[in-house]
């Protein structure tokens, strides 16, 4: 499969600011430690592909390392979007037509998903997996790497949608439970507890006892 995973990693020290409230700053970072952790791992047992992490953080391009997966500093720090761009830029420059995207918060997904995304109908140039509020893009893949503006932030899912449109591409939507719950909000951090799937991410926040700071917070969603 001539195919790349660029995972994207914000700096650890700099992450999650909007679990602010809920939990310290050094907890923010020992979640989000976590949470690329299991990210990097499940990227990395994904045979006969390529597998690039982009971040500014020394730490997190430490831990790509380790699982086999090749560093890329970001130099640009200008968001998501400049992330993966760089990430997609190196795939190509290394003759990969296929380029994939998913974030190091998205700590429950499976190999199963991941595989789904890398392989599902070959032929579609823009393949997007929505968060589960169906606003956000959890999953990108794109034939080839630089085949539409990378649109990635607030109402992703449409921006991509429109970009797709744009230049001409096929593209389709395709939900994948286990890439569609990220860890923003107190509420997507409920979603997680509630679904539990058992990961580094989960023991931390047992361990943080966060399912007990969940009761201050009015939660938006079921």
């Amino acid at each position: 499969m001539n195919l790349a995973i660029v995972v994207p990693i914000k700096a650890f020290g700099a992450a999650k600011h909007r679990l602010d409230g809920l939990l310290e700053r050094a907890e923010r970072v020992q979640l989000a430690r976590a949470m690329a952790e299991d990210v990097l791992e499940m990227v990395g047992r994904v045979q006969g592909i390529g597998h690039f992490a982009v971040s500014e953080d020394p730490e997190a391009r430490a831990l790509a390392t380790r699982y086999g997966i090749e560093p890329i500093e970001d130099r640009a720090v200008q968001g998501q979007s400049a992330a993966v761009r760089q990430g997609f830029d190196a795939a190509w420059d290394r003759g990969f037509s296929v380029a994939v995207s998913i974030p190091g918060d998205v700590p429950g997904v499976s190999l199963a998903d991941l595989q789904t995304l890398c392989t599902y109908r070959p032929e579609v140039e823009v393949v997007l997996v929505p968060d589960r509020d169906g606003l956000g893009t959890n999953g990108l893949r794109l034939v080839p790497p630089h085949g539409i503006a990378l649109r990635f932030g607030e109402d992703s899912l449409r921006l991509h949608q429109d970009e797709a449109e744009r230049s001409g591409r096929s593209m389709v939507v395709l939900p994948l439970p286990t890439l569609a719950v990220d860890l923003d909000r107190p509420e997507d951090v409920a979603a997680y507890l509630r679904w539990a799937p058992p990961t580094r991410a989960l023991q931390v926040l047992g361990d943080l006892k966060i399912g007990e700071r969940l009761l201050a917070f009015p939660q938006r969603r079921a």
